[in-house]
């Protein structure tokens, strides 16, 4: 697993993974953009690679552009399955046998380089497998089991792995995270704190989104210091510095519950040690509620 911080990284780690690719390319992601990743699914379809990618139907109005210019460089494009609110996952699996999983959409000029969001560059053979699965039960329309024990994915396994990665912290745990909103994810973090464990929390700007005032008056009532910095759409946790959560899954009910969202569990120090460093660097930066 390689980690890397946007915008600081740009389109990089994307593009490095999307240019070694030789077979096929599927996508998942609930907001397509213009920029390098886009411009390399059209050049790889148009060459002959399988391309296909799922965009989020309740986003028609934006995605329907890139749906077709997709279709019209030879990829296969649908639109996400109507059991879900939003699909709001983002990945990308390059010839089945390395993963991008993102915090962050794929529209260079805003999601990338100006979101604070994260990369995660997964070449582990389990998590490869799971997520070939995913995207074909997805792209067939059918259920799926999820085994893994690293994947989270909504509405299977997420809300019960982000918990156990709350409820596990002993010393510290810091939240950085566009939304704030589950009552479960709430009170885990409440217990965490009566428990001793020190909570730092990052939240997006609550002119943009409303909710996080009472979040950070929740989080503020048990003591806990909140701030906030411009374009945060993050969605990471880090507990103890030594397990991290980082994908899709906003903490919110609709994240978990409704949505079709995809994140993984790191616990290796290479990977933690960019969530934490850019964590800290966010901090110094940011405003308290």
């Amino acid at each position: 697993m390689a980690v890397a911080a946007t915008p600081e990284a740009g389109e990089q780690p994307y593009l490095d993974v999307l240019a070694t690719t030789q077979h096929s390319i599927d996508v998942e992601v609930y907001l397509m953009g213009y920029g390098g990743i886009l411009d390399e699914l059209l050049a790889k379809a148009q060459a002959g690679v399988s391309v296909r990618v799922i965009l989020d139907r309740a986003k028609m109005d934006t995605n329907q552009k890139y749906y077709d210019m997709l279709v019209a460089a030879g990829a296969q494009v649908k639109w996400s399955d109507a059991r879900f609110v939003y699909q709001h996952s983002k990945f990308i699996l390059v010839d089945d046998k390395v993963a991008l999983i993102s915090t962050g959409n794929f529209s260079k000029s805003y999601s990338i380089e100006l979101e604070r969001n994260f990369v995660a560059t997964d070449r582990d053979p389990a998590d490869i497998k799971d997520l070939v699965s995913l995207f074909e039960a997805d792209w067939q329309g059918t259920t799926l089991a999820m085994p893994c024990t690293r994947l989270l994915v909504a509405p299977i396994n997420a809300r019960a792995r982000i918990l156990a990665l709350i409820n596990g912290a002993q010393s510290t745990l810091t939240i950085e995270s566009m939304q704030f909103g589950d009552p479960a994810v709430r009170d885990a973090v409440k217990a965490r704190v009566l428990a001793g464990v020190s909570v730092r929390a990052l939240l997006a700007d609550a002119n943009w989104i409303s909710a996080n005032t009472y979040a950070a008056a929740f989080l503020k009532d048990l003591g806990v210091e909140v701030k906030w910095i411009p374009h945060l759409h993050t969605k990471v946790i880090v507990a103890d510095g030594e397990e991290a959560y980082l994908g899709s899954e906003n903490l919110s009910t609709n994240s978990l519950d409704n949505n079709r969202e995809v994140g993984v569990i790191v616990t290796d120090a290479s990977s933690i040690a960019p969530l934490t460093t850019t964590f800290e660097t966010d901090w110094t930066a940011g405003t308290s509620f």
